[in-house]
């Protein structure tokens, strides 16, 4: 399933690696008529890395897998397309684009020089992730098991949702509305 933490993890890093291209200092273009012993440069560097190379009369793509689920592809004519992909039930789907204006494998080589580091920390991020929706449905339920004991129905009538990184309870009493944001913070 397209997980949209893990997509927005790698987009970010993606952007960070095209800003680095940008502003490189002594920076060259690389253009489908030059690319071919850079790649095979990269790749005899680099035997470690999973890489797949197509050549055609006037375009190569070049795919490389950054982790088990998302891989790399440029597209080298005139200029350099990259792509960055995620499986996803089958198959791959795109995540970000981004267009290289200068040769862009200084970047890729040190953007996968870092590829385990970076899988630790989504898998932090991850953990955390799934650590603070256990705590909100712990909340969840105190927060209402509290309202039951506080509140009597005839009286004041309220409503728990959902709001951000917390909940909005919304008391009724009457015609006297009041709404208390009840954060994460404040519950644990």
């Amino acid at each position: 399933m397209y997980n949209d933490v893990e997509a927005d993890f790698w987009k970010e890093l993606f952007v960070h690696v095209q800003h680095k291209n940008m502003v490189r200092i002594g920076a060259e273009k690389l253009t489908f008529s030059q690319c071919k012993p850079v790649i095979d440069d990269f790749s005899a560097r680099h035997p470690e890395y999973k890489i797949d190379t197509d050549y055609s009369s006037s375009y190569c793509t070049w795919e490389v897998f950054v982790t088990k689920t998302i891989k790399l592809r440029l597209f080298i004519q005139a200029s350099i397309k990259a792509t960055l992909l995620q499986f996803d039930g089958g198959d791959y789907v795109k995540i970000a684009d981004a267009k290289f204006a200068y040769n862009p494998f200084p970047e890729i080589e040190e953007f996968l020089s870092h590829s385990k580091e970076y899988e630790g920390e989504l898998s932090s991020i991850k953990t955390k992730q799934l650590h603070t929706k256990a705590q909100l449905k712990t909340a969840r339920e105190f927060i209402k098991a509290r309202c039951h004991l506080d509140y009597d129905p005839k009286n004041i009538v309220w409503n728990l949702s959902e709001d951000g990184d917390g909940f909005k309870l919304s008391l009724i009493d009457g015609k006297v509305k009041k709404e208390i944001h009840l954060g994460i913070n404040a519950i644990s």
